[in-house]
């Protein structure tokens, strides 16, 4: 026995020190550099982790599962049967030698199936439902127009797949192709698979075809890191595969869509009622959460409408087997016609103006005593605008209110006041010279506006005079953001006119911004405006009584009556050639609101947007051109933000507008029409619906700089900030800053020329800037439906 043990391995590993105290190399080698942040439970996090039991852990995973396999049956029972709803698939070339027919034609090569047409007309867009007998499945496929940016986007949206044709001889278009899939990716894609159709012009055997295939695949991946393989047509095995996922998988839900009732039109017929409205039966298969017969519908590109009533033509097999919630399944089938009611929604798009007005007294104001205009407590500039005539305001308002309604139009148009600059430092001794030469530029400024009113709104320029302007276009767009909210003051003009309208704020995120101030520039329809308190609560309520209150819900095949007016007939097409789709309205989202959506600037869209600038936005199922204001998205505790002149790139802002509200919070994408681009619009930004917010305030700023030149301790001589004396009186009251940090305020004024002296908490060096920020508010403006323009 000797040399035997019962250790389970011959090395002689000896214990630690035990000790209360570890020494500062033991702890550095411990951390190696890392910081331990100190939470509520010790790790780091505010919240303290629950530590869970082994059968709740169990429990949870039960739950999560039987979630997951009831929403798979319910998706099952929707397409289940011969007499299910369609799988709706769209079919989208992305190379010029590649076409929708020869896809189309591909899928159905090697299985047998039934036309619910006669002929196949596959050289135009087309909409064909077809059986497939041997999966026991109806698929609709669509073709869209190519031509048609928006028509590829509309043909996407209601598509339960979508078929991307690649090609194994041509390259696929890197500003129309891939532009298509970053569009279709930032408006949501539910499922998707890759086809080739013409491997066999690259090399007749299939072995040399290997390559061109794998690196057809490696490019797929690099957009749908998920889809592992393409599907090649031309071989029947491929074929009958990629038909088999069509009708056997169950596609992904994309949520903003299906959080409303949809449908897809099969058939369409107009019966007239009168010389101004008829009724417009649509015949199809719901989708998404159903609809109700006292909702709205809107059909993109043309409106909004009221339901008449909806008929029920069969059920689905939901329905059938019991999983509706809302009536008994006697009541259900005694009940398959649904009429509107007379608490149905209006269209109306904003409250009704029955606001009591009153004629308030004509008052003058005069320029009293300057040296006496402060700021009161909460940073604002009192108003000493001269009142001319009569003005009308809501019964009740307050003097505080009052008192900010000046007039009905502002008399300096200072738009584009950020550009109007100084080209040289001004001298004192050149007061003539420089009187000459302004007057001759606001001469040339006159001349070059009425020829610009005179031209017509687009003229096909030269080469080289569109570089110009586009290098003026950007060298703004670089002053911008070189030099932020920077404006110099003509010295011929006056401080007072030009900047009425803006206010001195001693800090813009602690100010107290009255949101219903008596504006002469609020937009007449800002009292009208539907006011949500809440909007993250209100859109949870909203969807859950939608889903509940549904008459008809998916899988449901019905004829929906919709009052139509007779002018509109011809805007409806044939849905056998283009896809017509309806979708459900939210309660209240035909009403206008101020709504705030997130943008971000495309990566390869090099050219400058600015503020206000005609935009063509898709938010989900609606359309717009809209002219947005850009705001930083920052979150302060008063909601006064600053307002941007331009989308700056890599940055997130904030596009505030008027235009009706979305619950379902869609994908948003920004479009600039371009007559030159051959899809005849740009691909501008992406973003998407944020909420509905009255209170969010937007604030322009503005800076006047100055050059001190003179100095004694903390006391300093400015000039070329203001060139009269009694506009230094007017804003002695704002304090100063300058871009070294330190902050001041105008002592007293010295001379006829504007120079005054400022006193500061520090020293200043003579390379410093004395400046100081005035604010003024911007007004949103109204959205115009895309079939207004």
């Amino acid at each position: 026995m000797a040399g035997h043990s019962h250790r389970s391995s011959i090395k002689n590993g000896h214990k630690g020190f035990k000790s209360r105290h570890s020494s500062k190399g033991a702890l550095k080698r411990l951390y190696k550099g890392k910081v331990e942040k100190i939470g509520g439970d010790g790790n780091g996090s505010s919240k303290s982790n629950k530590v869970l039991t082994k059968l709740q852990r169990k429990n949870a995973a039960r739950q999560l599962r039987d979630q997951k396999m009831a929403s798979t049956i319910e998706m099952k029972k929707l397409f289940e049967g011969g007499n299910g709803a369609e799988k709706i698939v769209t079919i989208i070339p992305l190379a010029s030698d590649v076409s929708a027919a020869d896809v189309f034609k591909g899928l159905l090569l090697s299985v047998e199936c039934q036309d619910k047409e006669d002929g196949w007309e596959l050289d135009q867009p087309f909409v064909k439902d077809v059986h497939i007998k041997s999966f026991k499945s109806n698929l609709k496929f669509i073709r869209p127009d190519m031509d048609n940016f928006m028509n590829i986007l509309d043909s996407a949206k209601v598509a339960d797949f979508v078929v991307f044709g690649l090609s194994g001889t041509s390259e696929v278009d890197p500003e129309y192709g891939e532009q298509i899939i970053r569009a279709l990716e930032l408006q949501g894609i539910a499922s998707y698979m890759g086809v080739v159709t013409n491997l066999s012009a690259v090399h007749a055997k299939e072995k040399f075809q290997l390559d061109v295939k794998q690196s057809l695949e490696s490019y797929f991946r690099h957009f749908f890191p998920s889809e592992q393989r393409i599907y090649n047509l031309e071989k029947p095995s491929d074929s009958v595969n990629a038909l088999r996922t069509l009708c056997q998988k169950f596609p992904r839900s994309v949520q903003w869509r299906d959080n409303r009732g949809y449908m897809v039109a099969n058939e369409v017929n107009f019966i007239e009622r009168d010389s101004e409205f008829g009724e417009l039966m649509i015949t199809g298969t719901v989708r998404g959460i159903g609809f109700h017969a006292n909702r709205l519908v809107h059909i993109p590109d043309t409106g909004d409408f009221q339901i008449s009533r909806i008929e029920r033509i069969s059920c689905s097999m939901r329905r059938k087997k019991g999983i509706n919630d809302g009536l008994s399944a006697l009541d259900d089938e005694l009940h398959n016609s649904f009429e509107s009611t007379e608490d149905r929604e209006t269209l109306e798009e904003f409250a009704p103006n029955d606001a009591e007005m009153e004629q308030l007294s004509q008052e003058e104001f005069e320029y009293e005593n300057l040296e006496a205009a402060r700021y009161d407590d909460h940073g604002f500039l009192p108003g000493r605008e001269q009142h001319t005539n009569r003005v009308k305001v809501p019964k009740g308002t307050s003097e505080y209110q009052a008192k900010w309604y000046l007039d009905d139009a502002v008399p300096m148009d200072d738009e584009n006041e950020e550009y109007q600059t100084i080209g040289e430092d001004f001298d004192e001794g050149d007061d003539e010279d420089m009187d000459i030469d302004l007057q001759d530029a606001e001469e040339e400024t006159m001349e070059d506006n009425e020829r610009v009113t005179t031209e017509p709104m687009f003229v096909d320029l030269s080469a080289e005079e569109e570089a110009r302007q586009l290098s003026e276009y950007r060298a703004l767009e670089k002053e911008d953001r070189e030099f932020p909210d920077e404006i110099e003051l003509d010295p011929t003009e006056s401080a007072i006119e030009r900047l009425r309208r803006y206010r001195g704020l001693k800090n813009l995120h602690n100010c107290n911004w009255e949101v219903d101030e008596k504006d002469p520039q609020a937009p007449p329809e800002w009292n009208r405006l539907l006011r949500i308190s809440n909007y993250r609560n209100t859109r949870a309520k909203i969807l859950k009584e939608a889903k509940n209150d549904a008459q008809v819900i998916a899988g449901d095949r019905i004829k929906l009556y919709l009052k139509f007016p007779t002018r509109l007939r011809g805007a409806i097409g044939s849905p056998r050639h283009s896809v017509l789709a309806i979708y459900g309205l939210l309660p209240h989202e035909h009403k206008n609101a101020m709504v705030n959506l997130s943008i971000q600037r495309w990566e390869e869209y090099d050219k400058p947007v600015p503020s206000e600038e005609p935009l063509l936005v898709q938010c989900g199922i609606r359309r717009y051109k809209i002219q947005p204001l850009f705001s930083s998205a920052s979150n302060s505790p008063n909601n006064v933000h600053k307002f941007e002149s331009f989308l700056q790139p890599d940055t997130l802002s904030i596009a505030t507008f008027f235009a009706p509200v979305d619950f379902t919070q869609s994908p948003a994408i920004y479009f600039k029409i371009s007559p030159a681009d051959p899809k005849g619009i740009e691909l501008v930004g992406h973003g998407s619906f944020l909420n509905v917010d009255h209170t969010r305030i937007l604030a322009k700023r503005v800076i006047l700089t100055g050059h001190p030149f003179r100095f004694h301790k903390s006391v300093v001589t400015v000039r070329y900030m203001f060139f009269h004396p009694q506009d230094i009186e007017w804003f002695k009251s704002i304090p100063l800053f300058t871009k070294s940090g330190r902050t001041g305020f105008i002592k007293e004024s010295l001379g006829t020329h504007g120079y005054y002296k400022a006193t500061f908490d520090g020293r200043l060096s003579a390379q410093d800037v004395v400046a100081m920020s005035l604010y003024k508010r911007k007004w949103p403006r109204i959205a115009e439906p895309s079939w207004k323009f």
